[in-house]
């Protein structure tokens, strides 16, 4: 839950734009200490280096002008030093005079500026955490070491240190807070923009993107889509009203004229002439039955049905169905075999769910006789149930499978077979009414129509 979490956050945008942030924010951070850095260690360096040469300039002076022996001269500073430290080491390494114990190895590497710890010298006080001096080469092979307490150096590393790793977990801490609160505020934003999409997929028109009344982009973007929404909702409505009208207005001229035919069947009763009239009166059935169903589809897809919904069983619905098939496909020469997980429910219109069904069915008969059909019903692993009905037919190409599941459309291999185009459009209709999904895949060969329908 907790990585599924943080994977949602990571993937939006905003919360991606604030980790840069703070980590430009960070970068600035580390480039302003360094700089504080170098300029406060080179400052407090040239302090104590200056110093350093001042006092070994003033031994120097001491034996060349005084004509003072080395010595004597280191001693006599050692006894004015406060805070300054003497080693005069002969050729061999000895301690000749001073107040440091420096070996021998140390004393042959120290001929420029270094800064020396404590624990490497002992005689060090134990406030002085650092000392950083320099070694001076003389005649005879001896080697005079002068250096000064270095102990700020140090306390300098530590506070810049320090203070670098509070401002950097604020900063850190502040960027994550912050980025965290806008990106789920964003987060709130969209998941509402998406299920308000959800709804109006399933059908409902109606629904309307909500406005937090701040005036920012997500409600400039809401506005722009609650007004695309409202076009969409006109035309569509317009666009049912219409062929609503059309079935409505035909229907019943429809009727007369059958009306008219069963009369004059009746007093004409030829065998020829009947034939006749049974033709144009199937024909008219035909029509009656294709307006009856661009009315049922109008009446699903206006989501009317919605308000009726109720708890239903569909393995019982199911088990029913395919026992009234049964004794159809083996007319038809096709074997049924069932795989209906029990205790399946939904929720929805036991009396649209059948239609889709039997509309299903039908287009198994129809399309594919003789050949084998199963139907598949389990438990989905997310919720609801996931329906399977495969036939051994000719199928429908991939190319030509969405299009399948459109109003009147027929595909070239079944322009000489009776139905109108509006079946599996009807099962779409429910499907999307009920919140489930069709598609149609290929059972290699034949024709598999999945229905996944949401749980209680």
């Amino acid at each position: 839950m907790i990585e599924r979490r943080a994977a949602r956050l990571l993937s939006i945008s905003g919360f991606r734009l604030a980790l840069r942030s703070v980590g430009l924010s960070l970068a600035g951070a580390v480039l302003v200490f360094a700089i504080i850095y170098h300029a406060s260690q080179a400052t407090i360096r040239a302090a104590l280096d200056q110093t350093v040469a001042g006092e070994i300039a003033d031994i120097r002076s001491d034996v060349h002008d005084d004509h003072k022996p080395l010595t004597a001269s280191v001693n006599d500073a050692v006894a004015e030093a406060d805070g300054t430290f003497y080693a005069l080491t002969g050729p061999n390494g000895a301690l000749l005079a001073g107040n440091l114990t420096i070996s021998p190895a140390l004393a042959r590497r120290w001929h420029g500026l270094a800064t020396l710890h404590r624990h490497k010298d002992p005689a060090l006080p134990r406030h002085v955490a650092a000392i950083r001096g320099r070694a001076v080469p003389l005649p005879g092979g001896q080697t005079l070491y002068v250096a000064e307490n270095a102990s700020a150096l140090l306390a300098l590393n530590r506070l810049i240190a320090n203070s670098f790793l509070a401002v950097f977990g604020i900063i850190l801490t502040l960027g994550l807070v912050g980025g965290y609160l806008a990106a789920r505020a964003s987060l709130r934003r969209v998941e509402a923009i998406t299920a308000t999409a959800g709804e109006i997929m399933r059908g409902d028109l109606s629904r309307r993107v909500p406005l937090s009344g701040r005036g920012d982009e997500f409600d400039r973007l809401a506005l722009a889509q609650n007004e695309m929404l409202e076009r969409i909702q006109a035309l569509m409505e317009n666009l049912r009203q219409v062929s609503s009208d059309i079935a409505h207005d035909l229907r019943a001229p429809l009727a007369r004229l059958r009306e008219h035919l069963e009369l004059a069947r009746r007093r004409h009763p030829g065998p020829e002439l009947a034939a006749m009239f049974d033709e144009a009166i199937a024909q008219l059935d035909a029509a009656l039955g294709i307006f009856a169903a661009v009315l049922r589809i109008a009446e699903i897809e206006a989501g009317a049905r919605r308000a009726s919904f109720a708890p239903v069983d569909l393995s019982a619905l199911l088990e029913g169905l395919a026992e009234t098939y049964e004794p159809v496909l083996a007319h038809n020469s096709q074997a049924l075999s069932l795989d209906i997980a029990p205790g399946l429910q939904v929720r929805g219109d036991r009396e649209l769910l059948t239609q889709m069904f039997v509309n299903v069915l039908d287009n198994a008969v129809q399309h594919a006789p003789g050949a084998a059909v199963a139907l598949h019903a389990r438990a989905r692993a997310g919720g609801g149930a996931d329906l399977i009905l495969a036939d051994r037919g000719p199928g429908i190409p991939a190319a030509q499978r969405a299009r399948a599941l459109q109003r009147f459309v027929r595909l070239d291999s079944a322009r000489h077979s009776p139905g109108s185009g509006l079946g599996l459009a009807l099962v779409a209709a429910v499907a999307g009414l009920h919140g489930g999904r069709v598609r149609l895949e290929d059972n290699a060969p034949g024709l598999a129509v999945h229905i996944w329908l949401p749980g209680l």
